[in-house]
């Protein structure tokens, strides 16, 4: 496979031995672990034992940022803050031997009108550009030199003008990547993917999963996505799929499924 497949850390599993069990069972080459769960967090885990994990058995890791973190915040000390934990998971990430990490860009807080919803950013956002211009300007070199690419994600946000107009600007930074979640584009009506499609030399990690018209982390091929076209994608790339659903028991369904469409 030209490829490399992963697995998400689950919430279920909270073990580290337990997901690298499962992850040798599927013969998948990755886990995402995630910092939204506790366990996965740096002061939790002991970086010589994902190195130990990845000298015995070939497994990497990725990581995933908090989906609080908001680089782009209005509020000085909140931002320095959520730049002080990326500065420590970068730190954590080279001591790891973790390769990529992914991060959000948050939309911040809307005020919904009679008539229409009013993103506070979009007022503002020739600021909120600025905060995401310096922020990035700070940790992109510091990822660089520990080897981690910083994958900034769509979140079904995309399509939002404050938001791609950050993107485009981004996007002149070197060592800017970007992860395509391709639930999440299919979620917002397949709008997110023009950003990616103008930058997809970009784009450095997949988020694989379905969407079924209601809900997305569905199992690949159950929904309305072209998984194929998606995993071409990714194979023409060759950048990282991260298999994306939520539990074991649909983890193994789309390891499965995945397989069938290689």
């Amino acid at each position: 496979m030209p490829f490399a497949l992963g697995m998400p850390a689950l919430i279920e599993m909270p073990d580290l031995p337990d997901l690298v069990d499962l992850c040798q069972e599927l013969e998948l080459s990755f886990i995402e672990l995630n910092m939204n769960m506790p366990e996965n967090c740096p002061e939790w885990l002991d970086p010589t034992d994902l190195r130990d994990v990845t000298s015995s058995t070939g497994i990497e890791f990725t990581l995933h940022s908090p989906d609080e973190l908001d680089l782009g915040s209005l509020h000085p000390t909140v931002r320095a803050g959520h730049l002080d934990r990326m500065r420590e998971a970068l730190g954590w990430c080279a001591q790891a031997g973790v390769r990529a990490m992914n991060v959000h860009i948050s939309p911040g807080i809307y005020f919904t009108l009679p008539d229409r919803r009013v993103w506070i950013y979009e007022r503002y956002v020739d600021e909120f550009t600025s905060n995401l211009w310096a922020a990035y300007r700070d940790i992109l070199p510091l990822a660089a030199a520990s080897g981690v690419d910083i994958c900034t994600e769509n979140v079904n946000n995309f399509d939002l003008p404050f938001i791609a107009q950050a993107i485009e600007e981004l996007c002149f930074l070197e060592h800017f990547h970007l992860t395509w979640d391709v639930g999440h584009d299919a979620r917002s009506g397949f709008r997110e993917r023009e950003v990616m499609m103008r930058h997809e030399d970009r784009v450095r990690h997949m988020h694989l999963h379905d969407y079924n018209g209601r809900s997305d982390h569905q199992v690949p091929g159950t929904g309305l996505i072209d998984i194929p076209a998606m995993l071409d994608f990714a194979r023409r790339k060759d950048i990282r799929v991260l298999v994306e659903v939520k539990d074991e028991r649909s983890l193994r369904k789309s390891v499965r499924a995945v397989r069938s469409l290689l």
